[in-house]
């Protein structure tokens, strides 16, 4: 299988672990480039992700690695297999960018996300017309098609939260105050979404904390990240950071490390996931009742909390790769 110019994520995990395991058993490239007899080269592709790898190889490689154990070997051949059945994001591959394809097979792969989002709802929760005020990023007019296709991209990711197989994703969330305030779309568009995320949260395999303004500075910055776990027998984790104009993916263990330390300390000034629904719940009572006595377009807003007009006169503008999230 020949070197691809962009390894996904899922084929970079892989192969960190199969490296890691040669490791672990103190092997060269070169003593594994002989047990399947290939070039060394072939072995640095797999490992680094730019080469997929045959089950035979694999078996092959678990065999040196003295992996026996069976469901543990089955794993292994999970996390390498190629998906045989249609993926739904195949069509679109023309149309989104790559990091972002990779961010949609993540998450069809993962076990788990843990996610901190301070100025927004995630993506996974959005409604159809949170989503699409996003993506509008304040302007107006009918979607065009690239428009049309992230929102419909938006929603179908959220499948990953009651799918069937593999089992539904576990999602644990930390929101900042500020996304329950900033009324992207106007007040009845974010009250639905706060009612939508109230639901959500419902979900046996979803938990969602508030950071609420009251908690003062916090760990790691305004930086929205997420970190993916992989089921056994991988257990590995991915951090996806997000800027201006992509997606970066972390993978090695301080990085992770570090962002699940920043996760934990954000959960311990968060929240709890009741006080949390409560005060979700008490955001979208005042939406709902500033909607009847909203100030005339002419007085200016005097903070976060304060009435505004149902169409900001200032137009909330999206980071340009937001459509990931």
């Amino acid at each position: 299988m020949g070197a691809e110019q962009y390894p996904t994520v899922r084929r970079r995990v892989l192969g960190a672990n199969l490296r890691r395991l040669r490791e672990d058993c103190a092997l060269l490239l070169e003593d594994v480039a002989d047990a399947l007899s290939c070039h060394p080269a072939k072995v640095s592709r797999i490992e680094s992700g730019r080469s997929g790898i045959r089950a035979l190889d694999l078996k092959a490689l678990l065999d040196l690695y003295e992996v026996a154990d069976p469901a543990a070997r089955e794993g292994w051949l999970a996390l390498a297999r190629e998906g045989r059945r249609q993926r739904w994001w195949r069509d679109l591959a023309d149309r989104l960018p790559q990091d972002f394809l990779d961010l949609i097979g993540l998450e069809a792969e993962v076990a788990s996300c843990l996610g901190f989002q301070p100025s927004i709802i995630p993506g996974l929760f959005q409604t159809e017309a949170y989503a699409t005020a996003v993506i509008r990023g304040g302007t107006v007019g009918p979607l065009d098609e690239q428009c049309r296709t992230r929102v419909r991209v938006r929603l179908d990711r959220q499948r990953v939260l009651t799918r069937e197989e593999p089992a539904p994703m576990r999602v644990l969330m930390v929101i900042g105050e500020a996304a329950l305030r900033q009324e992207i779309g106007g007040r009845r568009v974010l009250r639905e979404q706060l009612l939508r995320l109230i639901e959500i949260a419902q979900l046996s395999n979803v938990t969602v904390q508030v950071l609420p303004f009251s908690a003062g500075a916090y760990p790691g910055g305004p930086t929205p990240f997420s970190i993916y776990g992989f089921p056994p027998p991988s257990g590995m984790e991915v951090v996806s950071l997000e800027n201006f104009t992509s997606h970066a993916y972390l993978e090695r263990a301080q990085d992770t490390a570090h962002y699940g330390k920043v996760f934990a300390d954000l959960r311990g000034i968060a929240l709890s996931p009741i006080e949390s629904e409560a005060f979700i719940a008490s955001s979208a009572k005042e939406l709902a009742g500033r909607s009847s006595c909203a100030p005339t377009p002419s007085q200016p807003p005097r903070g976060p909390t304060d009435s505004r007009t149902e169409e900001p006169s200032s137009p909330v503008t999206e980071q340009p790769n937001r459509a990931a999230e």
